[in-house]
């Protein structure tokens, strides 16, 4: 069932951060500026498809994280100037280090997801940015890192935790609801061979 969700979840996640997340960065940026002048004028925004893919891949099986990581791929570079692909192959590396992990690590989830938020931002970031430079973009890359990857990197790892919370709690819907119909379907099958 996880894996017909990714598409609508995934669809959301890259709309929203596509059209409202910017805005809302910049809001927050504008109004909290004083505190954080350190973000002012910089272009980092969370990836809301890339983290919960890890959140959705740390409790699902190999095969639904890389349906997950295939589709918010092609949605990523649906919205980017990247070949369509390219971003895919980056979230499947993701998902088979988290999913392969992530199972032996069962008490520290949290730290976990911290930690691999962190390597997978800056990895999709030196992913993304060489794929620019295959394509014939260049950029400085120290102006990249503190306009784009340090802003990027701490907006993903304050949002993954309510990700996460998330990606949990659907993932406990769906389980506690496939574990209901079935129970369900067997009394109604129970009382039907009575009468």
């Amino acid at each position: 069932m996880g894996r017909y969700l990714s598409i609508g979840i995934l669809g959301l996640a890259a709309a929203l951060s596509a059209s409202f997340v910017p805005h809302f960065i910049a809001f927050v940026v504008a109004l909290a500026g004083n505190i954080t002048p350190v973000l002012h004028g910089t272009r980092g925004q969370p990836n809301l498809v890339m983290l919960l893919v890890i959140c959705w891949s740390m409790r699902s099986s190999l095969a639904e994280g890389f349906i997950w990581a295939l589709v918010g791929g092609i949605l990523l570079d649906l919205l980017s100037v990247l070949p369509v692909g390219t971003s895919s192959a980056a979230l499947i590396m993701i998902v088979f280090l988290v999913n392969s992990v992530a199972q032996q690590l069962l008490r520290l989830r949290v730290l976990f997801v911290l930690a691999v938020t962190a390597l997978a931002t800056v990895f999709m970031a030196f992913y993304s940015l060489a794929g620019l430079f295959l394509l014939g973009h260049s950029y400085e890359i120290p102006s990249m890192a503190r306009l784009v990857l340090m802003p990027t990197l701490l907006y993903n790892l304050i949002a993954v935790l309510p990700v996460y919370a998330l990606a949990r709690f659907l993932q406990r819907r769906l389980e506690g609801g496939l574990q209901i119909a079935p129970q369900s379907l067997s009394l109604g099958s129970e009382m039907g061979a009575r009468e």
